[in-house]
């Protein structure tokens, strides 16, 4: 009896955007190559149509042993809480903004290079974190930047000649007003206090390199890294962000970082919140606790050189 894949494709996605179909075709190919039947379903409706949904369960109860997804970080998440607790790795091909996750498996950026990678990848198992409740693989954000995620994603589409400018006036409007937050981290039950604009939990530590997009050093150490800048003068913020992106934060005293296994942040008082949980936002109320799924997640990850 042949195997099946599911091929689940967001084609509104970053570089899907102009080329998704083809795309499609190109990874359906390499699979019946493979010596696999495969079966497409649209996203986000095998998410939020039912009749969708059940089709994606009716191939995974008759024994499709792969399931793979074209799109980005919140695509991947979202097919991901589909497939927690069924032992069907997920093979990604990136075809979102920053590709997280393709990138932490050391999947190549380009989606075509990527679905011949996949075709000769290996099983491999993830964390999977949770805040709440609500999962997440890459990383969980919070203040000042769910605010630049809503200009970005409102500014898509534009070109990048005119997104530029409206993010720069976007964020340079947001760090003149948005307020500082004094929280309360529970770090492996040590509490301390924090007074910062933004706070970022990572689903296993990122590594002090150069870059926009730090890796991960592993995705299966069951461990937090958390992440937030200390209130200062704003005119100190150029210095401070060629410190990140040179990769030396480590060594700079605004920045806060740790690494812990639990985690739990309280506000002043219960709020509502929301969250960018893999670039997704997310309703949340505080306070927040997070906890892992060791390994949970099948994922295909090329074999190592």
């Amino acid at each position: 009896m042949t195997a099946t894949a599911v091929v689940i494709g967001n084609t509104r996605s970053g570089a899907a955007l102009e080329r998704g179909e083809t795309l499609l075709r190109q990874l359906t190919e390499s699979i019946q190559r493979g010596g696999r039947n495969a079966v497409t379903l649209p996203f986000p409706e095998v998410a939020t149509d039912a009749r969708t949904r059940s089709e994606l369960m009716q191939n995974l109860d008759a024994g499709a042993d792969r399931v793979y997804v074209l799109g980005g970080d919140g695509t991947v998440r979202t097919v991901a809480q589909l497939l927690l607790g069924r032992d069907v790795p997920l093979g990604i091909v990136p075809a979102g903004t920053a590709n997280l996750l393709a990138r932490d498996l050391t999947l190549p950026a380009a989606p075509e290079q990527a679905i011949d990678a996949l075709a000769e990848a290996r099983v491999r198992h993830i964390d999977v974190a949770r805040c709440n409740g609500a999962i997440f693989l890459c990383a969980a954000m919070f203040g000042m930047s769910t605010d630049l995620a809503r200009a970005r994603e409102a500014a898509r589409g534009l070109g990048a000649r005119h997104m530029l400018p409206q993010l720069l006036r976007k964020a340079y409007w947001v760090l003149k007003r948005y307020p500082f937050h004094r929280i309360r981290l529970h770090i492996d039950d040590e509490p301390m206090m924090l007074t910062t604009r933004a706070l970022m939990v990572t689903n296993n530590p990122l590594e002090p390199r150069a870059g926009l997009y730090p890796p991960r050093a592993s995705l299966d150490a069951g461990s937090f890294g958390v992440y937030g800048v200390r209130e200062g003068p704003l005119y100190d913020l150029p210095r401070l962000a060629l410190t990140l992106l040179s990769g030396t934060w480590p060594d700079e005293p605004r920045v806060f970082h740790c690494v812990c296994r639990r985690l739990r942040i309280e506000t002043m008082r219960p709020a509502r919140t929301t969250a960018l949980l893999d670039g997704e936002h997310e309703p949340l109320r505080a306070p927040l606790a997070f906890d892992v799924l060791p390994g949970a997640l099948p994922v295909l990850a090329p074999v190592p050189d």
